[in-house]
């Protein structure tokens, strides 16, 4: 079926175009929940994927690098604050006074500060020195957006708020963190601060996670106080520093991860431009749409087994370059909802089309029953008529002969020989259409019988040796000694009978004389039937065992009604036999009734038994 032809399947025939429908608006409705049932494990299947590695450092603090300082501190602390381990749990004035200076002396890029110190951990007394620490512009301290109008700032906060940025995540609704949005306050996020551009407002982003939590260089808070970083190791780079306690932690579509983590995410997303593209729901819903129509070709020009294994690979192929468009391009193709669609699409439309074909089967078998019943009126009547002609032929024919027994004149005599042969070859052809009736009708058995095959054959020649004397042809067996096998005598004479007399019939009697062979090859008995004719023309010869054909060139020349190589083909299949022709324009026909010695299908009968 073309294109043209698909179209006007579709357009003309509701039920195809209504369920389309359904199947395409399942789709559609199940794209808006495609994100959460396949985008983790997108993440989760694709394993590791490169970062920025040479970018990005991560310090990440932990509770045992500060339990030791907890005592010397000369705030209060709370028993609750030290369990919850909040962000002023990690705040030791001398400290970070220390770590800020080792950090600053390996001349980072930049430095950001995900912790927030607020101010009501001050006011604090500075040296010259750690002013000059903890307000170097290279350093971004994070502020706490708490709303969209208003930041909390942090205790570092210069007097034109330069080095601070706030550090808000937003998780969606299931607790899991997918994208990233600046908050719309007055304070820029601490990732705009640390790239010192501004981002796009057509957020939000969503995350492209690359991996494991340890994809990102990391160094620790004890290499660093005891100077064991190499003095060009953080040259250029952007540190970030964290903890990895209970209070900055994140699910994310690859399991737990810290708030340090995510922030690194967020920078290598960002330098890398490598955000994952959601396209607008609209091109979703018209790719869908398009699969729809490939599946529907599918289902409507193959049977469903192909069907079923094409739509296997289409819904692979879409997984397939889904994957390799997400990794590759960074582009978001749900997967989830084309695969419902396609099982849907399947579902449904096989109903549908076993629903035809039921129908059509019905159908079908009523109109089986009224060809069976017009095939049953056709036979009676030709029964009826041909029965009711046989009376009249035979009245004419015992008139006519003895009209020929009594001395008439001569042209008289010839009239009545001619209207003789005449009801003889209706009386044939009655006999012919009789026969053909018979065999055909449903309670039609073989009457089997041990015999020799080649009696029948002789039995068939001497009938047809006036017919041959009267045209001067001369008729030669060569019958080979065969044993004793079982057919229905009646039906081969009839064979042989046929055969021969159209070798006769279409002989001249200048030719070759008629050659007769029998012989046994292998498990057949095979009998060859030879004449020197004018022959069968190729195109011709697919057709001569056809009901009524005859040669176009035979049809002024002899008469006949074309029923004989049909009921020879049908008695000789009837006893699992094969029946071959071969013939060439002038050359003669050939024509080769193999019978197997004994019967298939009583062989198969007995092994059963």
């Amino acid at each position: 079926m073309k294109w043209t032809g698909f179209w006007t399947l579709i357009l003309r025939r509701k039920g195809v175009l209504f369920r389309g429908l359904l199947c395409w608006s399942l789709g559609v409705v199940l794209l808006s929940g495609d994100e959460r049932t396949s985008y983790d494990l997108r993440f989760q299947l694709r394993g590791d994927q490169p970062i920025v590695q040479d970018r990005i450092v991560l310090i990440n603090l932990r509770p045992s690098d500060f339990e030791g300082l907890y005592t010397q501190r000369a705030n209060l602390w709370t028993l609750k604050e030290i369990t919850d381990l909040t962000d002023s749990f990690y705040w030791h004035q001398k400290t970070w006074f220390e770590l800020l200076k080792h950090l600053l002396s390996k001349d980072p890029s930049e430095i950001g500060v995900s912790f927030f110190f607020s101010e009501s951990l001050g006011p604090l007394t500075l040296t010259e020195e750690e002013h000059k620490v903890f307000f170097d512009p290279r350093i971004v301290w994070a502020a706490n957006a708490n709303a969209p109008d208003r930041t909390n700032d942090p205790l570092f906060t210069n007097d034109i708020r330069s080095n601070i940025g706030n550090n808000d995540l937003v998780r969606d609704e299931d607790g899991i963190i997918r994208r990233f949005a600046p908050t719309p306050s007055e304070t820029p996020h601490l990732i705009e601060k640390l790239l010192h551009r501004k981002m796009s407002s057509s957020g939000p982003f969503f995350l492209n996670f690359r991996g494991r939590n340890d994809r990102f260089q990391e160094i620790q808070f004890s290499d660093i106080m005891e100077n064991r970083i190499p003095s060009s190791y953080l040259k250029g780079k952007i540190v970030l520093i964290g903890s990895d306690s209970s209070s900055s932690t994140y699910s994310s579509p690859l399991g737990s991860t810290y708030r340090n983590e995510v922030l690194a995410t967020v920078l290598d997303n960002q330098i890398a431009n490598r955000w994952i593209v959601k396209l607008p729901q609209w091109v979703y819903a018209l790719g869908l749409l398009a699969l729809l129509l490939a599946s529907l070709s599918i289902m409507t020009q193959y049977p469903q087994s192909v069907s079923f294994v094409a739509l296997f690979w289409l819904g692979t192929s879409v997984a397939a370059v889904s994957a390799w468009v997400f990794d590759t391009h960074y582009i978001w193709i749900p997967v989830f909802s084309p695969t419902v669609q396609l099982i849907a699409t399947w579902v449904i439309f096989t109903g549908y089309q076993a629903n035809k074909i039921e129908r059509k089967n019905w159908e079908l078998q009523q109109e089986q029953i009224y060809l069976s019943e017009l095939e049953q009126l056709k036979n009676n009547f030709v029964s009826l008529i041909s029965h009711d002609l046989k009376t009249p032929i035979a009245k004419i024919q015992a008139i006519v002969d003895r009209l020929l027994a009594q001395d008439q004149i001569p042209e008289l005599q010839k009239d009545l020989k001619s209207l003789r042969h005449s009801s003889e070859e209706l009386n044939k052809y009655i006999q012919s259409i009789l026969k053909l009736l018979r065999v055909e009708s449903r309670d039609f058995k073989l009457n089997k019988e041990i015999g020799d095959i080649n009696e029948i054959v002789e039995e068939a020649i001497e009938q047809l040796r006036p017919l041959a004397a009267e045209k001067n042809i001369s008729i030669k067996a060569h019958l080979e000694p065969m044993f004793s096998s079982e057919f229905d005598s009646t039906l081969l004479r009839e064979v042989f009978i046929n055969v021969i007399e159209n070798a006769i019939k279409y002989s001249d009697p200048s030719a070759s004389p008629i050659q007769i062979f029998s012989k046994e090859v292998d498990e057949f008995i095979v009998i060859e039937i030879l004449d020197s004719g004018e022959g069968i023309s190729p195109e011709e010869l697919s057709s001569v065992f056809g009901k009524f054909v005859r040669g176009r060139d035979q049809d002024m020349k002899s008469k006949g009604s074309g029923l004989g190589l049909y009921l020879v083909k049908y008695f000789i299949e009837l006893h699992q036999g094969q029946v071959e022709l071969s013939s060439e324009k002038r050359k003669g026909t050939k024509v080769t009734i193999k019978l197997p010695i004994v019967d298939e299908s009583e062989s198969l009968t007995q092994e059963s038994v």
